[in-house]
This record gives structure tokens, C-alpha cells and sequence, in this order.
């Protein structure tokens, strides 16, 4: 994820309670908290709009553009009762949404559940 042109900020984060697992920061001008709580609660809202709109499958992710930054959210799955999010944040002046968005999208997830992964036990052995 570093790698990403304008990277700034890139964490795990447990969609149901918001709790970053692991994380990465280049820079200190963004609260990872408050990057990772709003970025749980967007993905809350999206998932349960999908649901009352009878829509199709679940959220796969969601960009968001503010005057500065570019917040980009992957959710996925590595077991049946697990839901994670990944959060990229951007520099909007250095990034290029597209590339950002398409690196995400192709990043492998298959770093879940190795023993170096850095995430707690119990998350590995889910």
C-alpha cells in the first residue's frame, strides 16, 4: 500500500466495531481513530442503504473525496464471520484516484491469517 502515489495513511479495520488492527502512517496530519471509526460508520450506512434499496451484493468499496485527501475503503471477507475494511488515505495533490483505486482493488488480501501478519491470534485462527 505504501507504494500508492500520495499514501498517507493505510489500516485494517474490524467493520463491526470500528477497532484498527494494524496499521501504517506516513504522515501524523490525520487521527488513524477518527480516519478508521468514520470509515466503519461509511461502510455501516452503505451496507444498510444496499439492503433497504433491495440492492445486489454487498458493498465492495467506497471512495471518498475531501478537499485534501482521497479515503478509499475495501471491504472484505477472509472467513465467514469476519468482515474487515482496508483504509487508504491519500494526498489528493499526489495521488491519482483511478491508479489508487485499481491498486486497492488488486491488492492480496491473502496476508490475513498468516502467522507474520501482524493481527492478533485469535483473528488468525478465524
Amino acid at each position: 500500500m505504501r507504494q500508492i502515489d500520495g499514501f498517507v495513511l493505510g489500516c485494517l479495520i474490524d467493520a463491526s466495531t470500528g477497532m484498527v488492527l494494524g496499521h501504517v502512517q506516513d504522515r501524523e496530519d490525520l487521527s488513524l481513530r477518527v480516519a478508521a471509526a468514520g470509515a466503519a460508520d461509511v461502510a455501516n450506512v452503505i451496507s444498510l442503504m444496499a439492503g433497504e434499496l433491495a440492492a445486489n451484493g454487498g458493498l465492495e468499496d467506497a471512495i471518498i473525496t475531501l478537499s485534501g485527501h482521497y479515503h478509499l475503503i475495501r471491504q472484505f471477507s477472509p472467513a465467514p464471520r469476519l468482515q474487515f475494511l482496508l483504509l487508504v488515505v491519500l494526498d489528493r495533490a499526489e495521488a491519482n484516484l483511478a491508479m489508487a483505486h485499481r491498486e486497492l482493488r488488486d491488492f492480496d488480501m491473502s496476508f490475513v491469517g498468516r502467522p507474520d501478519s501482524g493481527l492478533p491470534d485469535r483473528l488468525q485462527r478465524a
